[in-house]
């Protein structure tokens, strides 16, 4: 039986002289009903705007790192150029002065590096951004340069040799693009400058956030908290005026179940008494009677004279079948009123017979042991009629082919079960007939045993009863 729940929703009325208290208690609760979802909801809003704050605050440091990373990829792009330029123009001179090729292998890298160089470096600045301009100029500076170093390669002089009053076009040329070299290299170095700034600004404006939505979470959590310990004070009432009520109903519900338990077993054991008294008196008297109304007809069947019509005697014998037929009725009713087997060979017979009976309209498969555990005569009762149910409902509903039934002693437990290939059923159906079932737990119960019935629809039943032996007293 499900018994009372201290709940706040649907709180029972139990003690009529705490009407007004438990009133009082739920006026309370409910006062503090949606507070807690009140608290939780504005929680998570905080939570979110933080969540919220932390990725576009980290999406914008990722992007400001990513472009410092680019920045810095350009400037040493810038910076790779110029050294190529130098490298270039310094064993283009060594050449000339010594007219030795080895002076010549820095050039030759150049090139191909200048090319790379300045291909990578269309993408740093791309058509229409603010240093276009000034990249284009560094392009056709660096193309005229490599243009007189190609010819002064050619023609084994430079024209750059003199004083600096007398330098060619080749200084002009290199003097030019570090101009434009720098002046490109302080525009993103200043880029990344103020990155820096920005992103310093936005974490300090983050950490300012980051507090104030930190102070109101903690600002909530300790208003959640007393709220939750006033609805649990409140809640720790409701359940102590319940917990007394609930102890009362289950010592009433204790007290009924054993008085209906105690009835089931008085009515069993008197249901199995009245049948040993019918099977008694239907042996004793009614057995008494046919045998003697069968013997009697049978004498005057034999003392009638040689004149006497055959259709006399053909009556007599008939009436002799005729009560032959209720002795073997008779001799039916009381073996399933009162199994003689079991007095007189025990249960494993007992349940051999059964079996056999049952095996002319199905198979069945017998596992018994060698022996009788010789269980007391009210057990090996209670075990004899659970099999006879389970045959019962077997032969009303489960159209079996194969029937098997088993018997064990295990552990000092006695184990009965009954499986078939039937029908089966669904085991959990409220429209089930459960009486049979019933009675037969009953019965496991008597003996402080258990009782399993194993069922699905189309793959048959397995009835599974153990109990504790109670040996039978010497």
């Amino acid at each position: 039986m499900r018994l009372l729940q201290p709940a706040v929703d649907s709180m029972p009325n139990p003690l009529s002289s705490g009407k007004s208290r438990f009133a009082d208690l739920r006026a309370h609760l409910r006062a503090l009903r949606y507070w807690p979802y009140v608290l939780l909801l504005a929680g998570c809003a905080i939570v979110l705007t933080l969540l919220a704050t932390s990725r576009d605050n980290s999406r914008l440091g990722l992007e400001a790192v990513h472009t410092v990373q680019d920045n810095r990829a350009r400037l040493d792009r810038l910076d790779a150029l110029l050294l190529t330029v130098v490298d270039a123009e310094s064993s283009v001179r060594g050449y000339i002065l010594t007219h030795n090729n080895d002076y010549l292998e820095p050039y030759r890298d150049s090139e191909a590096r200048v090319g790379h160089l300045l291909a990578a470096m269309e993408e740093d600045f791309p058509a229409g951004s603010a240093d276009r301009d000034e990249f284009e100029v560094l392009k056709k500076l660096v193309t005229l340069k490599r243009r007189h170093l190609a010819r002064a390669v050619a023609s084994g002089d430079i024209e750059d040799s003199g004083s600096p009053e007398q330098a060619g076009p080749g200084k002009a040329f290199m003097d030019q693009i570090r101009l434009s070299i720098t002046a490109l290299h302080e525009r993103r170095a200043a880029s990344n400058a103020q990155l820096t700034r920005d992103s310093l600004q936005r974490l300090q404006h983050m950490q300012t956030a980051v507090t104030a939505l930190a102070v109101g979470a903690l600002g909530l959590l300790i208003v959640l908290f007393g709220v939750q310990q006033q609805r649990a004070h409140l809640r720790a009432r409701v359940a102590t005026l319940l917990a007394d009520e609930n102890s009362r109903l289950e010592s009433t519900v204790s007290q009924r179940t054993r008085e209906l338990s105690d009835l089931a077993s008085y009515l069993t054991n008197a249901r199995e008494a009245e049948r040993g008294r019918l099977a008694r008196e239907l042996h004793d008297e009614l057995g008494a009677l046919l045998t003697a109304a069968r013997m009697d007809a049978a004498w005057l069947l034999r003392s009638l004279g040689p004149g006497t019509g055959q259709d006399i005697r053909d009556r007599f014998k008939r009436l002799i079948d005729t009560i032959g037929s209720g002795i073997t009725l008779k001799r039916r009713l009381i073996d399933d009123l009162r199994p003689p087997l079991l007095q007189g060979l025990g249960l494993v017979e007992a349940l051999r017979a059964l079996a056999d009976d049952f095996s002319r309209e199905v198979p069945v498969e017998l596992l018994l042991p060698g022996s009788d555990p010789e269980p007391t005569e009210d057990q090996a009762l209670a075990v004899f009629r659970i099999a006879q149910e389970a045959f019962t409902n077997i032969r009303k509903y489960a159209h079996a082919s194969h029937v098997e039934l088993g018997l064990d002693l295990a552990d000092g437990e006695l184990q009965l079960w009954i499986r078939d290939d039937g029908v089966g059923f669904d085991a959990d159906s409220p429209m089930l007939s459960r009486h049979g079932l019933a009675g037969m737990q009953h019965r496991v119960q008597m003996f402080g045993g258990r009782l399993t019935v194993t069922a699905a629809p189309g793959k048959g039943c397995t009835i599974e009863a153990s109990m504790p032996l109670q040996p039978r007293p010497a």
